[in-house]
């Protein structure tokens, strides 16, 4: 699968989830949102509704990818932010979706077939309050998190992948707002 003669593009940012379900579109209302913030950018942006395998097509070619997608872990409140860190150095971990299989079976897959993976993954999550109502705008605390999470990908994404390594292979909660919150009322 991997091409020698094929040059590869600097980043993909890929928004993931379906805009007709409420909070499950909160991938692809951020890509929207940060088109609009890297207009000098070579990224290639990509709205997909679809995960597992089908999803592979859109790793490959590219040093850094970012996904952007909804979260439900159960474990936070609605609109928390999450961020993970994956590189082509370190053995791919679960990464669950509710789109097919998880993240990481499908990169395990395509380093075994030889693809052209990424240098760096970067997953950002959003903790979504309902993904299976037909409605076309988030949830209001998924809404208030979306100009966080694209100031978050947009800072990430200026200071370098280097800057992110320290955090490789874990979850990270970058912003929770009941702590943001609770910390606003002491002030």
């Amino acid at each position: 699968m991997t091409d020698p003669g094929h040059t590869r593009r600097s980043l993909r940012i890929i928004g993931l989830g379906n805009e007709y379900l409420s909070d499950d579109g909160v991938g692809i209302q951020v890509v929207r949102e940060l088109k609009h913030r890297l207009t000098q950018s070579d990224a290639v942006f990509e709205e997909l509704s679809l995960g597992g395998l089908q999803l592979l097509d859109y790793l490959t070619g590219f040093e850094t990818c970012v996904i952007i997608d909804a979260m439900v872990t159960g474990r936070h409140p609605p609109g928390t932010l999450f961020r993970f860190v994956q590189t082509a150095y370190h053995e791919p971990v679960t990464l669950s979706s509710s789109h097919q299989i998880d993240l990481g079976k499908v990169l395990s897959l395509a380093a075994l077939m030889g693809a052209d993976l990424p240098q760096t993954l970067i997953v950002y999550g959003i903790e979504a309050e309902d993904i299976t109502t037909f409605r076309e705008t988030c949830s209001e605390e998924v809404s208030r998190a979306v100009p966080q999470i694209v100031d978050v990908i947009f800072r990430d994404l200026d200071r370098g992948e280097q800057a992110l390594l320290t955090v490789c292979g874990e979850w990270q909660v970058i912003h929770d707002p009941i702590v943001a919150q609770s910390s606003m009322e002491h002030v």
